[in-house]
C-alpha cells in the first residue's frame, strides 16, 4: 500500500477518536506512535484537535514530539502549553535539543523559559546558543561520561552508573590528563572486558578523532562519513573537553546541507524560508536569480538581432539557435552539478582542479564530436546546404567543450572567493551558457558563411 494512503488513513483514524472522545482509547493510540511518526500526524492533524491530543501525552511524551516537529509547528505547539509544562519539557530534553527548539521559539518566550530553567541547565544551553547553529558548537550536546586516565575500570563503570538517567545514547567514556585534556576514548565493549582493577590508561584507545567547536557543520558531517564515527569530542583550543556530537545529529545534518544545495542550484535559498507561507519574502529570494535570466535573454535577443542584420538571406541559420543554445546550458549544468556535488562530498578540491578538469573536457570534446556530428548529417539532410551544415555541427561541437569547462570553472571560481559554488550551479550557469552558445555559433557562422 502506498505510505502516503497508510498516513491518510491514521490521521483519520486519529481525527476518529478524538472526536469520539474516548480518552483511553486516544491514550493508548498513542502510546503506539513513534515520536517521529507523531510528528508526521500532528502536522497534519486539524489545529482544533491539538489540545486534546496534548493532554494525553505525558511530559516526556511532548518533549520528544517537540524534538520532531518542523520549526514553526514547534512554536505554534508552545503556544498551547503553559510556562510550567515549557520548563518541565525542556528539563527532558538533552542540552543541545532544547537549544536547538529554544533558538526556534519568539525571543521573549525563549527568554521566560531560560530564565525558569535550573541554573546548571541553563548554562549549558545559554553556552551552546552562543554557537552558530551550523557549526560543532552548535550540534554538541554537554552530557557525556569523562574520566581521569589515573582511574581504574571499575572506577570508569561507576561513573557511568552513576551517569545514568542523564546521559543517554553512551557510546564511549572519554579518558582526560590532569589538565582536563582529552587523551583517548574508552569504548563499552572494551570496558566490560577489561579488568576492574586495570588502570584505565592501559586500555585507552588512544587514536582520537576530535573537532574544535567553531568548525563548520558540514565538515563536521565529513569527518563522521570518512572515519566512520558514531560520536566525536569537541574541544576548545587546548584540547580540553567542552562536549560531544552524536550521529543522529549528523544524519539531520547531511540532510540539510543536501536540501540546501539543490534549492542552492535552482537558485533558491534558506531551506525553512522556502517552504514557508511568506510568500513576498520567497518571491524576493528568488527574484534576483530571474533578473540574471533576463538579463541573459536580453543578450540572447541582441545576438539573434545580429544575426538578423549580418545574415538577411540565410534565415535557415535560425533553425539551431534553439537546439545548441539548449546543449551548452544543460552541458554546464551537469558539469556544475558535479562539481557542487564534489565539493560537497570532498571528493574535489583545488588540489585535483588540472586533474578535473582534464577530464571534463574530454568528455566534453567526445559528447560535442558525437553530438555536432548529428547536427551537421541533419543540417545537411535539412537545407542541402554543406557550409551551413559545417557551421551548425562545429558550432555545437565547440559550445558542449567550451559549456563543459565553464561547469567546472565558475563553480571553482565561487569556491576561490568564498561564495557558495552551489549559487553558480543552477540559472548563471545555464543563463551564461546560452549566451556563451549563441556567441561560437554567430562566430563561427561569420567566419564561414559571412
Amino acid at each position: 500500500m502506498d505510505p502516503t494512503s497508510d498516513k491518510n488513513i491514521e490521521v483519520d483514524d486519529l481525527e476518529e477518536i478524538v472526536i469520539g472522545g474516548d480518552l483511553a482509547s486516544l491514550r493508548r493510540f498513542l502510546t503506539l506512535l513513534h515520536p517521529a511518526d507523531l510528528a508526521i500526524l500532528f502536522a497534519t492533524l486539524d489545529r482544533d484537535h491539538w489540545p486534546r491530543v496534548i493532554h494525553s501525552l505525558k511530559v516526556a511524551e511532548i518533549s520528544d514530539l517537540m524534538e520532531e516537529l518542523p520549526d514553526q509547528l514547534r512554536d505554534d505547539l508552545a503556544e498551547l502549553l503553559s510556562h510550567e509544562q515549557l520548563v518541565d519539557i525542556f528539563e527532558e530534553m538533552a542540552s543541545d535539543d532544547a537549544a536547538d527548539v529554544i533558538a526556534d521559539l519568539p525571543e521573549p518566550l525563549a527568554e521566560k523559559v531560560l530564565a525558569s530553567i535550573p541554573p546548571e541547565d541553563r548554562v549549558e544551553v545559554e553556552t551552546l546558543l552562543g554557537y552558530p547553529e551550523d557549526s560543532a558548537g552548535g550540534l554538541m550536546q554537554m552530557e557525556l561520561v569523562s574520566v581521569r586516565e589515573t582511574a581504574t575500570v571499575q572506577e570508569a563503570i561507576e561513573s557511568i552508573r552513576a551517569a545514568a538517567g542523564e546521559v543517554e545514547d553512551l557510546h564511549m567514556v572519554y579518558v582526560m590528563d590532569d589538565a582536563g585534556r582529552v587523551c583517548g576514548l574508552l569504548p563499552l565493549d572494551r570496558l566490560i572486558l577489561a579488568s576492574p582493577t586495570a588502570p584505565v590508561s592501559s586500555v585507552a584507545d588512544r587514536d582520537i578523532r576530535t573537532v574544535r567547536p567553531e568548525v563548520d557543520q558540514e565538515e563536521v558531517a565529513q569527518m563522521f562519513k570518512r572515519y566512520d564515527l558514531v560520536s566525536m569530542a569537541v574541544v576548545d583550543g587546548e584540547g580540553r573537553l567542552l562536549g560531544r556530537i552524536l550521529h543522529d545529529d549528523v544524519v539531520d545534518v547531511i540532510e540539510e546541507e543536501a536540501e540546501e544545495d539543490m534549492l542552492r542550484m535552482a537558485g533558491a535559498e534558506e531551506p525553512e524560508l522556502i517552504y514557508s507561507n511568506r510568500v513576498f519574502r520567497i518571491a524576493s529570494v528568488r527574484i534576483p536569480w530571474l533578473l540574471a535570466t533576463i538579463g541573459g535573454g536580453l543578450l540572447s535577443g541582441a545576438l539573434l538581432w545580429q544575426f538578423k542584420v549580418s545574415f538577411p538571406q540565410m534565415l535557415a541559420l535560425l533553425t539551431f539557435v534553439p537546439v545548441i543554445a539548449a546543449m551548452g546550458g544543460n552541458i554546464g549544468s551537469q558539469s556544475s552539478t558535479i562539481v557542487v556535488r564534489g565539493f560537497a562530498t570532498g571528493r574535489i578540491d583545488f588540489h585535483n582542479l588540472s586533474q578535473f578538469l582534464l577530464r571534463e573536457l574530454a568528455i566534453g570534446l567526445i559528447m560535442g564530436f558525437f553530438c555536432g556530428l548529428v547536427l551537421t548529417l541533419t543540417a545537411r539532410i535539412w537545407h542541402g546546404d554543406y557550409l551551413l551544415a559545417l557551421t551548425a555541427g562545429l558550432s555545437m561541437a565547440l559550445a558542449i567543450t567550451a559549456s563543459a569547462i565553464t561547469g567546472v570553472l565558475v563553480p571553482f571560481l565561487f569556491r576561490s572567493i568564498r561564495v557558495d559554488p552551489a549559487i553558480a550551479a543552477g540559472p548563471l550557469v545555464t543563463t551564461a551558457n546560452d549566451v556563451l552558445g549563441l556567441a561560437i555559433y554567430f562566430s563561427i557562422a561569420w567566419l564561414l558563411i559571412g
